[in-house]
């Protein structure tokens, strides 16, 4: 079983670990490069050069997204949104091999997957996101891409699924299942195991549980813009 504390902070960890061809650092605070994922890492409790440093990092008038944040903003940034980020475990999960329909997606897929994103809006999905592991997709007859899973943070022993979603008319098939189970079995090919994340008000959760995912936490994921 990989260190549970591993998934206390998987952003920073990730970007200080598996995935650190993919971070920009500046002191304490390192970001995802900016058409790979939208993500910050970073100490619950920041400084005023960590401020500085993530300022420095979203660049001007650019936005960061800061994860359990625990010290007061500096004067002149504001809180643009808040979402409630909930963490669930898939340790118990049950995978399995998609089927013959189940296909991996590539580079080439990426503007059809941006578009099936921007329908089903399950969560950022950049240019080169699909660089941060597998993706696995299902067409339906016609050819058209109708459902989607891959992964994004990988913090030791671990991999997150992302990206899950579906088409409106190709809901009810059970397709997300199969995806995520599939995504999972990779997963744990490599030895590790699987973890995501949603919203608080996601829908989702009820699929995730159902399929044996645990809750482990919910924090505040914040998009903060600095000043001018």
């Amino acid at each position: 079983m990989p260190d549970a504390d591993s998934l206390a902070d998987p952003i920073r960890n990730s970007l200080t670990g598996n995935q650190s061809r993919f971070a920009q650092g500046r002191g304490r605070i390192t970001r995802y490069q900016p058409d790979v994922s939208v993500f910050y890492g970073h100490p619950t409790d920041l400084t005023t050069d960590d401020y500085a440093d993530v300022a420095a990092l979203a660049g001007p008038g650019g936005a960061a997204l800061l994860r359990d944040r625990r010290t007061a903003l500096p004067p002149g940034w504001h809180i643009e949104e808040t979402i409630g980020l909930v963490q669930f475990s898939g340790a118990a999960f049950d995978t399995e091999p998609g089927g013959d329909d189940v296909v991996a997606l590539t580079a080439a897929d990426v503007p059809e997957m941006t578009a099936l994103v921007r329908r089903t809006r399950p969560g950022p999905f950049l240019p080169r996101t699909i660089e941060l592991g597998s993706y696995l997709g299902i067409r339906d007859d016609d050819g058209a891409l109708v459902a989607m899973a891959g992964e994004r943070m990988r913090p030791a022993g671990w991999t997150e699924i992302s990206a899950v979603c579906t088409a409106p008319e190709a809901r009810g098939r059970g397709l997300a299942a199969r995806l995520t189970r599939a995504v999972g079995a990779g997963i744990r090919a490599r030895g590790e195991q699987p973890f995501l994340h949603t919203g608080a008000t996601n829908p989702a959760q009820r699929l995730y549980h159902s399929l044996g995912f645990v809750t482990t936490t919910e924090v505040a994921l914040e998009i903060v813009r600095p000043p001018s």
